[in-house]
């Protein structure tokens, strides 16, 4: 007798979507067993199953309820639902191994709308496809058990379900299989009535994100529609005590003073009113103080038709920002007021360098810290040899870095050279101002760049929206713009020294320039790029290009997003060469890349082994790469500053070196990446504003990248690299900006308000990181009812190591205070209240709303 087709493909798809929606969720319930008390697990566990008990009972009527034509369509609704859950429990399965992280279908959707986003996600194609084979094996193995015992319990349910199906059948008189059936009906009866109850008492938060079941899931963030954009209203300040009018501050000088209201704001003065210095046509980023008929915009349009670049209602006013502190009216710190009264130190040039996933404790690799203890962990600790070479090979892995911040790595000193590399020029006790403290604004790349060159706080929503509406701030270049408009409409003589003395310096304009050797469209970062101002952008495409200068055809990529750096070492060179020819002021800005995953070296590059071999092959091989490719950064770091030197712009170019973010690893926390992940690893950057003939300084300041601009600004002014009217412009400006300069000291606290520092977590809209100056602790606050909070206590525990994680506030601030003591939870309480007024405080000044 044969068997048709469709009795052998039925039981098989409906095992392979058991298989995969139980692995599913086991693995869903897994990733937050560990922020769940396990009694209420146990508690709760039938409820968890409740979408894929009822998705597996509509599945087996509908196979056992149709027949003919019916029956294939079945079959093939089936079979669609099987190979969809699948897929998407082999995508869960196979980012929780790269990540230990949970897949974000709506985020996922984002990503694969970017055509190089795409190539992210394939890069992570491996993992997923072994998933999906080791589902596939399983189902077909237990494809007549899973048939056979639901078949019998839904049979035993109900004579309702004819079936043909013989191993469904039970093997019993009809008497006993009505006995059966009846009590069947009633532990049935008694399991959904439990099971029902416990779904109606349990707590929403966190039980409703952990019952979330694929294709569900899937199917509610495909349909999901992005969000249109309107004006945001102002929300009340949380802690309006501190806005007393006893603690205000009157205008004097350029600071323009600081009045905030309780509720609604009381302005001090007229900060919309377009300043004495700006010139009739100002250039973009200055909408603030614009207006429709001078961009040539009918005011009459409506605002929801008019271009990206029309000024919308809000702003930020510096008079009224509850959170703002400022320090511009403390002197400068003492070895820099110092040295520039006895020295000249011209800034003709600006050269910001970006660096891809540069965490603090690699730069440079620091002896002693936790990853440091990580690498050594993996030895035998009784095989000394073997440490003591992975010590010297550590040793060499950042002598550049050492050299930028001044900073010693804590290993013995070399005793041997480390190839061609680049020597500091500068005289001892020079170098410049190494900040350490610093965090980064966003561990979204292009959120951070905002932070990084426009002083500004990102949009905390998931991606980079921020591209559809207006930069509440001037950036950086916007800035150099401007100084170049104030040339136009000055009346006075340029000077006949075509030298480089200070004065000639100061009459040249600017030209904004950024170079990068990979890609310039993933996340619109061209668009990104071209919205902050710079006149002209270097990116892969552009390179790659067979008519491109310096185009040869062993270009080798090395990830997916593009080339090794060095590619873009002469386009570089020749911008440098065309300022300098030119009397050009250059500011100009590099992203590095090659630290980002998968983390690849060219092929030439020797790779060294720092963790132990057999360590290598569990789960380390990861950070092994990646330390590979920071020594490679390291020494690309170096060709850069030979080629200040090679041009000789060197002596009088301020290098700003800041990293994008961090990153994290299995060694760090159980998440890896920066993929919702608020890690401290992942928010813990270098900061170095170099410069051979500023004094090195070692500066501490628990502070955000939010203060480079200002700084920029200061420094400028400060070594009198301006002239008298850009000068007092750039003071002007600084005010306006949220950050303190890093060149004054910095104020963690004034009048009980405290220097807040926010961080916007990877992909924007579900976390924000909330610290602050004036004390260690750190909170994770999640922005929707998916995540966790997480409370740590950095002096404590500097390396997040025992946090703690709830899913409700209360719950939390019991722990902490029980912990920590009383200061503690009565400050996560009001960083709770800061942080949620922030996310709306930002989105009204990006005058953004989420809207259906």
């Amino acid at each position: 007798m044969m068997i048709s087709r469709s009795h052998l493909l039925r039981p098989f798809l409906f095992s392979l979507l058991v298989v995969s929606s139980l692995a599913s969720k086991t693995l869903h319930l897994f990733q937050h067993s560990h922020s769940v008390r396990q009694s209420s697990l146990i508690l709760y566990f039938p409820t968890f199953f409740i979408n894929e008990t009822l998705l597996c009972i509509a599945v087996w009527f509908l196979l056992h309820t149709t027949s003919g034509s019916q029956s294939l369509v079945g079959v093939a609704i089936t079979g669609l639902l099987a190979f969809i859950t699948l897929f998407a429990s082999a995508s869960q399965i196979g980012f929780y191994f790269v990540t230990g992280s949970e897949v974000r279908w709506d985020a996922a959707k984002n990503v694969g709308n970017d055509p190089e986003g795409r190539k992210l996600i394939l890069s992570g194609l491996k993992p997923v496809l072994a998933a999906a084979l080791i589902l596939l094996t399983a189902s077909w193995l237990l494809t007549p058990g899973i048939f056979v015992v639901f078949g019998r319990w839904v049979s035993s349910l109900s004579a309702l379900i004819p079936t043909d199906e013989p191993s469904v059948q039970l093997p019993i008189s009809n008497r006993r299989r009505r006995r059966l059936s009846r009590w069947s009906r009633i532990w049935t009866l008694c399991v959904a009535l439990v099971t029902v109850g416990l779904w109606i008492i349990r707590p929403a938060v966190p039980f409703n994100h952990m019952s979330g079941a694929v294709p569900f899931t899937l199917f509610m963030a495909l349909r999901s529609q992005p969000p249109k954009y309107r004006q945001a209203d102002t929300e009340p300040f949380p802690l309006p005590d501190l806005l007393q009018e006893q603690f205000w501050e009157p205008a004097d000088g350029h600071f323009k003073g600081w009045a905030p209201g309780m509720g609604e704001f009381i302005y001090a003065g007229d900060s919309n009113s377009k300043p004495d210095w700006a010139p009739e046509m100002l250039p973009p980023g200055f909408h603030r103080w614009s207006s429709p008929e001078k961009d040539g915009i009918n005011p009459d349009t409506p605002q929801d038709n008019r271009p990206a670049a029309v000024p919308l209602q809000n702003y930020y006013d510096p008079i009224t920002d509850p959170l703002r502190i400022t320090n511009l009216d403390q002197d400068v710190l003492e070895p820099l007021k110092t040295a520039l009264k006895e020295r000249d130190v011209p800034i003709t040039h600006v050269m910001l360098v970006l660096m891809e996933s540069a965490r603090k404790d690699i730069f440079p690799f620091k002896s002693e810290s936790h990853l440091h203890r990580s690498i050594i962990e993996s030895y035998n600790t009784d095989d000394l040899g073997s440490i003591e070479e992975v010590n010297r090979k550590l040793a060499h892995m950042t002598p550049i870095a050492e050299l930028l911040t001044g900073e010693s790595s804590g290993f013995t000193p070399l005793d041997e050279t480390v190839g061609e590399l680049w020597s500091d020029p500068a005289e001892p006790g020079m170098g410049g101002i190494n900040v350490e403290g610093i965090l980064t604004g966003s561990s979204l790349s292009f959120k951070s760049a905002l932070v990084n060159y426009c002083g500004v706080g990102p949009l905390p929503v998931d991606f980079m929206n921020e591209i559809q509406a207006e930069i509440y701030q001037p950036c950086i270049m916007h800035i150099l713009e401007l100084f170049n408009r104030l040339k136009e409409t000055t009346s006075k003589e340029p000077s006949q020294d075509s030298g480089n003395s200070m004065q000639s310096i100061r009459e040249r304009k600017w030209k904004s320039v950024f170079a990068q050797s990979i890609t310039g469209l993933y996340d619109d970062q061209d668009v990104l790029n071209e919205q902050m101002g710079f006149n002209m952008s270097i990116y892969r495409e552009d390179i790659a290009e067979p008519d491109a200068k310096y185009y040869h055809e062993d270009m080798e990529e090395i990830n997916y997003f593009g080339f090794a750096e060095s590619e873009i070492l002469p386009y570089m060179r020749d911008v440098i060469n065309e300022a300098v020819e030119s009397n050009t002021r250059l500011f100009l800005s590099h992203f590095t890349s090659t630290t980002h995953h998968p983390w690849g070296t060219p092929e030439a590059y020797p790779n060294e082994q720092y963790f132990a071999g057999d360590s290598l092959l569990s789960n380390h091989e990861d950070m092994n790469n990646y330390l590979n490719t920071v020594r490679y950064v390291d020494t690309w770091l170096g060709d850069i500053m030979e080629l200040l030197e090679e041009t000789g712009i060197a002596n009088e170019t301020l290098v700003v070196l800041v990293g994008d973010h961090g990153q994290a690893f299995n060694e760090d926390s159980r998440i890896s990446g920066t993929y919702e992940n608020g890690h401290i690893s992942n928010f813990r950057i270098p900061l170095v504003f170099r410069h051979p003939k500023l004094p090195r300084m070692q500066v501490s300041a628990n502070a955000t990248t939010m203060s480079i601009l200002p700084t920029i600004l200061d420094l400028l002014v400060q070594t009198t690299s301006l002239d008298e009217k850009d000068s007092e412009v750039a003071l002007d400006l600084m005010n306006e900006y949220e950050g303190q300069s890093l060149i004054r000291p910095y104020k963690a606290s004034q009048n009980g308000r405290q220097a807040w520092n926010f961080g916007i977590i990877n992909a924007g809209g579900t976390m924000l990181s909330v610290g602050s100056a004036a004390v260690p602790y750190r909170l994770i606050l999640p922005l929707t009812e998916d995540y966790e909070y997480i409370f740590s206590n950095l002096d404590e525990d500097p390396d997040e190591l025992s946090s703690i994680w709830e899913w409700q506030l209360g719950p939390l601030v019991d722990r902490v205070r029980d912990r920590h003591g009383d200061e503690a939870a009565i400050w996560l309480v009001d960083a709770e209240k800061i942080g949620r007024w922030w996310v709306d405080e930002r989105k009204r000044l990006w005058n953004y709303h989420e809207t259906a």
